[in-house]
């Protein structure tokens, strides 16, 4: 009981005390932060715990890459020789401007700016140069080699308005005759995502220079040696602050030895040269056309150790148009079409008819299969129309009457050929022998020659079996017609093969019937010329023939350039009493297009040391067109005094 005033209060005695809503809330707030402050600093403590003690090394080394540029040191490539040691392909130092785009940061429109006018070079050549590089971020992409050297060094005095920009020197490839070779050398360039992703564990990066054709891309890896580095300290401007850090140097590739005679193979190119433009002043009986010698290869081969004395395709290519990377436009050049092609090398690529070139298969073939000999007769009107062919008639070259198998080579008679073409369709599916298509493979032929060079062609041997593969989605082609075998028989139809297939084959007829596989290595050496390796003579296939047969068709070969034969023009004035050749004409013909033009022969014939073969496609007669190629070679081969001009043969 409470007294006040006079007045008596009972208190209720459910009442007790309560703070009001604002300092109940205040309370609420600060228990809130307090929490909120303890989870932060646990998840402070935590972060700093995790980047300090388990990603310390690596943040180390994060740190260290925004202070410190490792840059490369490109390997030299080994050198290139010819077979006696002569330098085809070397290496120099250029003065050279590359970038390294992460470097420049939020400045790189400036900088493509300013080296666009010190290069007077586009900015988007430049920019191009940067994006399509397949390279990491912290490598330098090439701008430009050969730069003046005053170029350099501004560059170095000016460096704060080049971040990410180096002048230097880098070895690059340095090619004395421009032209020789070209399509034996081969040229280099950047690594694409496809050879990255096969060569990805023989230590090849993104950015990397490559061989892309000929025995640069062959041997890449005995060419290209070993990358070193240096590291340098730059500031946030990456500019170099102090001295190296560290320094690997480089290791050069292997010098490559080629079987390739640099004299003979500048007397080859020149040949071809000469008779490309001899063919294109020649007036195409079947048009009011010259003909248009669109290309041409030719080849030199060692028939007893597969070397490969020279290798020529023309048109050709400036090997220096490479060195530092191809413009843009020198490139469309090289693959326009209305330019022929020149980056082909035709000697291992044009898949061509042989046209009578092959006739010593067919040969060997019929008497290996006892359906002729070297003297069985036939009779030549011109035209052939025997079985089948009433309807259908197929024409000879010429007419040569009465001829034995002999002179059905000599002569290049298509009668004789069309005749035993004829007799191997009739014992089709009778299990009497080998077929035609059967000899031809043997004779090496519709297969790689497995030559150390990318992009060879296989050529094609057809046989009803692949007519029918080939036709499968046009069942009325399928159909093996006695035209297919007989077209065969003279090189002609669906048959195709590749100039050196066919220095191969006659390689094997020297030979005795061994094939000794073709090859461009002769040895790897060291910097100082000591030989690591040499290449060994592989022995592909060695056929089990009749090496009289085999002596009868060598004999009328050598009738083709003596005594009347279809080269015989040509050789008119050669030396043959004391260097026998025997060789063989041929002229092939495919729908739309001029006639190819093919000459092969090897010399001496009682100890051959030369095959060479020639083609000029659309380029004419065998006779006319190649075969005074062949004996401007064989003079150079032999060392004997060229002649003046000249006389082409008439005739298949």
């Amino acid at each position: 009981m409470i007294k006040r005033a006079g007045l008596r209060i009972k208190p209720d005695e459910t009442t007790y005390y309560k703070p009001d809503a604002a300092q109940e809330n205040l309370q609420k707030r600060i228990a809130f932060l307090g929490i909120f402050i303890l989870v932060a600093f646990a998840v402070l403590f935590t972060r700093l715990w995790f980047m300090q003690i388990v990603s310390g090394d690596e943040y180390k080394k994060k740190a260290e890459g925004n202070r410190i540029r490792e840059i490369s040191i490109e390997a030299p490539r080994g050198r290139i020789l010819d077979r006696n040691g002569r330098v085809l392909v070397k290496n120099r130092n250029a003065l050279t401007i590359a970038i390294v785009p992460a470097e420049l940061k939020d400045q790189k429109e400036e900088v493509i700016g300013r080296l666009s006018r010190l290069l007077s070079m586009g900015e988007k050549e430049i920019a191009y140069k940067i994006e399509k590089s397949q390279a990491p971020n912290r490598r330098a992409v090439q701008v430009k080699s050969d730069v003046g050297e005053e170029i350099v060094t501004y560059v170095r005095e000016h460096q704060r308005e080049f971040p990410g920009v180096i002048a230097g020197t880098t070895p690059v490839r340095e090619y004395p005759y421009s032209f020789l070779a070209s399509h034996v050398v081969g040229y280099l360039g950047e690594i694409n995502p496809q050879m990255l992703k096969e060569k990805a564990d023989k230590g090849y990066v993104a950015g990397d220079e490559i061989g892309l054709s000929g025995v640069e891309s062959t041997y890449d890896e005995e060419l290209r040696g070993v990358d070193g580095n240096y590291r340098l300290e730059v500031d946030a401007q990456g500019n170099k602050v102090g001295d190296e850090i560290s320094r690997k140097e480089a290791r050069a590739g292997y010098n490559l030895e080629l079987t390739v005679d640099q004299d003979v193979q500048a007397l080859v190119e020149d040949a071809l040269k000469t008779g490309v433009a001899n063919a294109r002043g020649r007036q195409d009986p079947e048009s009011p056309k010259t003909y248009q010698a669109t290309g041409a290869s030719a080849v030199v081969m060692d028939p007893k150790t597969g070397e490969i004395i020279a290798m020529a395709s023309y048109p050709t290519f400036n090997l220096n148009d490479f060195v530092g990377g191809i413009k843009e436009k020198t490139w469309k050049g090289l693959n326009n079409p209305k330019n022929n092609y020149p980056l082909n090398n035709r000697a291992i690529m044009s898949e061509l008819p042989p046209g009578s070139v092959f006739k010593v298969v067919t040969a060997m073939a019929a008497m290996e299969e006892h359906l002729y000999n070297i003297n069985s007769t036939f009779y030549c009107s011109h035209v052939y129309t025997a079985g089948a062919f009433k309807d259908y008639p197929k024409y000879c070259w010429s007419t040569h009457h009465g001829v034995n198998l002999f002179q059905g080579i000599v002569h290049s008679c298509d009668i004789v050929f069309y005749e035993i073409g004829n007799n191997f369709y009739g014992r089709q599916g009778t299990n009497t022998g080998k077929t035609l298509w059967e000899y031809t493979r043997e004779w090496q032929l519709g297969k790689k020659t497995g030559i150390d060079l990318v992009s060879e062609m296989d050529g094609r041997v057809p046989s009803p079996q692949w007519k029918k593969e080939f036709n499968k989605d046009n069942p009325e082609y399928q159909v093996w017609y006695p035209g297919d075998t007989v077209n065969m028989a003279i090189g002609q139809g669906d048959i195709l093969s590749t100039p050196l297939q066919i220095a191969y084959l006659y390689s094997g007829l020297a030979n005795g019937g061994k094939f000794v596989r073709p090859h461009l290595i002769k040895s790897f050496q060291g910097v100082e010329g000591e030989v690591v390796r040499n290449a060994e003579p592989e022995v592909a296939a060695e056929l089990d023939c009749d090496q009289a047969n085999l002596n009868f068709v060598i004999q009328a070969l050598t009738g083709v350039v003596q005594g009347g034969g279809t080269a015989a023009a040509t050789f008119e004035d050669f030396p043959l009493a004391q260097i026998p050749v025997a060789g063989k004409t041929g002229t092939s013909e495919i729908a739309g297009k001029q006639p190819t033009a093919w000459f092969v022969c090897f010399a001496p014939v009682n100890d051959p040391k030369y095959v060479v073969t020639v083609a000029i496609e659309e380029g004419g007669h065998g006779g006319e067109s190649a075969a005074p190629v062949a004996r401007r070679i064989l003079e150079g081969l032999f060392g004997l005094p060229a002649q003046g001009e000249i006389r082409p043969s008439v005739g298949d």
